[in-house]
């Protein structure tokens, strides 16, 4: 770890990554929309487009990442996160609600790969010999951190003003898109220069076992995990939490997730153990929320936080280290597009479970679905092979 901040460029990205993490929005975005007169029916429609664009965008996405370039696409990121939170301040009427729903959609499409194939490269292009695994779980934790502080303020920031969440963070946004000027290039970052090309290279990748196999570990990690999150609100309203009890609920798991950002960046070559245990401790965590309800915003959820965080970051390096370079960013976006389509699914899924039956219930459907997703995974998981990286050699401990 101390290696990885020595680095100058891997202290200014971790640094942007803080700036570009925070979720000011997060807890207050449906009672915006509700106190600018919306009616809920509007609120969810809006978020089911921005979801249908997220997941369409995705892998395009990838693609224009590959073709752009590493720090151009990091660019194009940060300022597209200052776009859009200014749009959503300006809000006034349907149609700029809807065009700012889109703009999101296609910002959050570009966050998937755009951050940690420069993050990657950064650190195998390095002067110093800096291990990806300690830098994935530095970022990683940091932006756990982010995303910890922000949803604590987002509260006291939305009763000062409700477009005070919002402008906070395109202004954060605005600072780290500063910071991003100052990173350098990925040498000989755009490595195709056609959509052929892309297209050609992503067949290649895919013909590898290894690609696969990392792709469809992600796939199953984000559907297992990311869907299970609709529960949390739910849950906290069957408990009567209060609104400043539900912030708390969500800094435990953010401050979780840094712990299992953290632990990543240590399990050297015992990844594939790794892998198992956060993929079990997500099942576990949703077993014992649907038996003991009660302690799930502060004891059950933040143990799902720490396996997610700590399976992500594992998944991050490893799919880095096996893609080919001129589509890293591409094979994410496969990554996230195929699991969002599940997700799309799974979520207004176990929402409606939770809705007619109870938290807890929807809690132990989910964790039936997942014996199968895990039993798929850790199949998967046993087949692992050490991964090589192109380029100069990778230090994993």
């Amino acid at each position: 770890m101390r290696q990885a901040l020595r680095s100058r460029s891997i202290r200014v990205f971790t640094l942007a990554q803080f700036l570009l993490e925070v979720q000011f929005w997060f807890p207050v975005w449906l009672i915006y929309l509700r106190d600018l007169g919306f009616p809920l029916t509007t609120a969810v429609l809006a978020d089911a487009v921005f979801r249908i664009v997220a997941v369409v965008c995705e892998f395009p996405a990838g693609v224009v990442a590959d073709l752009l370039g590493r720090r151009r696409t990091y660019l194009v990121l940060a300022g597209g996160s200052v776009l859009t939170f200014v749009t959503i301040t300006q809000i006034r009427g349907v149609g700029l609600l809807f065009a700012a729903w889109v703009l999101w959609g296609v910002l959050w499409a570009f966050t998937s790969g755009a951050a940690s194939t420069y993050l990657y490269e950064l650190c195998q292009q390095d002067e110093l010999e800096i291990s990806p695994a300690r830098a994935f779980g530095l970022v990683r934790a940091v932006g756990s951190v982010s995303v910890l502080l922000s949803l604590l303020a987002a509260g006291y920031l939305y009763e000062v003003d409700p477009r005070l969440p919002f402008a906070v963070t395109a202004g954060l946004a605005g600072v780290a898109f500063l910071l991003a000027l100052t990173l350098p290039e990925i040498r000989g970052s755009r490595v195709v220069s056609s959509l052929s090309g892309i297209l050609r290279d992503v067949r290649g990748a895919i013909a590898d076992i290894r690609v696969r196999r990392a792709v469809w570990l992600g796939i199953l990690l984000l559907l297992f995990g990311w869907s299970a999150r609709i529960l949390f609100q739910p849950l906290a309203l069957e408990l009567g939490l209060s609104t400043r009890a539900t912030g708390w609920m969500y800094g435990a798991f953010a401050a979780a997730s840094v712990l299992g950002g953290l632990a990543a960046g240590y399990v050297g070559r015992r990844r594939g153990a790794a892998l198992a245990t956060a993929f079990g401790l997500i099942l576990g965590s949703l077993v014992a929320v649907s038996q003991v309800a009660w302690l799930g915003p502060f004891v059950f959820l933040p143990v799902m936080g720490f396996g997610y965080a700590l399976g992500t970051t594992v998944l991050e390096v490893l799919t880095n280290e096996v893609t080919p370079r001129p589509v890293r960013a591409a094979i994410v976006g496969v990554v996230t597009c195929l699991g969002g389509i599940g997700i799309a699914v799974a979520r207004p899924g176990l929402g409606m479970l939770a809705d007619v039956r109870s938290t807890p219930f929807a809690a132990g459907v989910w964790a039936g679905v997942g014996v199968v997703l895990v039993g798929l995974a850790v199949r998967t998981i046993r087949r692992l092979q050490p991964a090589t990286s192109g380029g100069r050699a990778v230090t994993l401990d």
